[in-house]
């Protein structure tokens, strides 16, 4: 019994190792299972919160790096990724960066990505951009908070410079360049770097509507704003290309003038043409005498009267139907080409049908009816319209005996 009462006693063992280190063991248990809990379930970004001193990426050893001092990420000591895995925070990690200014003018805020764990422990090293953004100087205290952040869609930026139009291909830059970036935030002026230049971009619109966005494995669209100070240059009209016509030095508009016969049937103007002198007739030689004397002279022909151009008399001097042949006075008919052998020439203007037709509606709507010269058909011109006989006024019926009718016919009552 004393065997068991004494080993019984070991309550005072079990007891004594719990009053020894029951509490501490307690709470060891207790954070274990409070780490359990945390990594089963994802810790809310905003839970990481803490103070650094930051540096610019000037002063991190080693050669620079374009992806780092040209870029959206920065440099945190080590301890931040074990507080980060210890909270269980989902990657990507970004974060909102903001100075911790005394008053409100001087309070900036961005947002970045990590890129490496490797600075100094109470340091944290930011491109130059998102140094002069926040207003700091080298060693200045930062305030570093988790952050979450909706998918981006869409972008639109602003170069501020117009050297950034010098690009061949803005947009394959730009995209490499933001390769760099893990949040964009509105209203920043962020810096890429292209063939050892620099240029700076201001981020206009972000899509959704938000403070900022995360730019990680998402389709990204991109618009470009004019680049600040750019002028549109005036645009001059173009020539108009060359024709066919301007080519082969061919003026479309130029005539040859054919002259007119002169004459009414072709065989007369066989005889005699115009300017020429006047063709042969009955009883117009000269003559001679059996008795070799010189014949008197003829008195020369009187001219023939023209009759009035509204006579009745039918004309026979001008042809009624006019060809090449008949024709009397000059016509005007584009001049030859001229072409060397085996060119051709398609240059006219072609006039498309529609244009023509619209034209003559054009031309019938203006016209008035009833307006026209008139034609007949002997060939004499018409004679002029003259114009309406002023209306006689109106005859009072009269008597036989000349008297006027009286307007009253008073009948005597007698």
């Amino acid at each position: 019994m004393d065997m068991f009462g004494g080993f019984g006693g070991g309550g005072g063992f079990r007891g004594g190792f719990g009053g020894a280190g029951g509490g501490g063991f307690q709470n060891l248990l207790n954070r274990m299972a409070q780490e359990e809990d945390e990594g089963r379930f994802a810790a809310p970004p905003h839970l990481y919160d803490e103070y650094y001193k930051a540096y610019s990426m000037a002063m991190l050893p080693g050669k620079e790096r374009l992806n780092v001092s040209y870029g959206g990420k920065i440099i945190m000591p080590s301890s931040a990724l074990n507080r980060l895995t210890r909270l269980g925070i989902e990657t990507p990690w970004l974060f909102e960066l903001s100075s911790t200014g005394v008053s409100d003018t001087d309070f900036r805020v961005t947002h970045a990505g990590v890129l490496e764990f490797i600075a100094e422990e109470g340091q944290v090293h930011l491109p130059a951009w998102m140094m002069r953004q926040l207003n700091l100087g080298e060693g200045d205290p930062i305030r570093i908070r988790g952050k979450s952040m909706p998918l981006g869609k869409q972008v639109k930026i602003e170069p501020q410079t117009v050297d950034f139009l010098e690009i061949a291909d803005p947009k394959a830059v730009l995209e490499e360049a933001l390769n760099n970036f893990s949040a964009l935030t509105k209203g920043d002026i962020v810096e890429i770097s292209y063939n050892c230049l620099t240029f700076e971009i201001l981020i206009l619109e972000i899509k959704p509507d938000a403070e900022s966005i995360k730019i990680i494995d998402t389709d990204l669209e991109v618009d470009f704003a004019p680049p600040k100070g750019y002028v549109e240059p005036e645009r001059k009209p173009k020539p108009p290309p060359p024709t066919m016509a301007s080519k082969l030095n061919i003026d479309k508009d130029k005539v040859d003038s054919i002259p007119g016969t002169g004459t009414s049937t072709p065989r007369s103007a066989e005889a005699g043409g115009a300017g020429g002198e006047a063709s042969a007739g009955p009883f117009r030689g000269a003559g001679q005498s059996l008795s070799g004397k010189k014949p008197k002279t003829k008195k020369a022909d009187k001219p023939i009267e023209q009759p009035d151009e509204f006579s009745m008399i039918r004309r026979t001097d001008k042809p009624r139907i006019i060809t090449n042949d008949t024709q009397i006075g000059d016509k005007k008919v584009p001049a030859a080409l001229n072409l060397p052998f085996g060119k051709l020439f398609f240059g006219y203007d072609f006039v498309e049908p529609a244009d023509l037709k619209a034209k003559a509606e054009a031309e019938e709507a203006a016209s008035i009816p009833f307006s026209g010269g008139g034609q007949t058909l002997s060939g004499r011109a018409p004679r002029p319209k003259t114009e309406a006989k002023a209306a006689k006024p109106e005859s009072k019926p009269r008597r036989l005996d000349g008297r006027a009718v009286p307007d009253v016919i008073e009948i005597d009552s007698d």
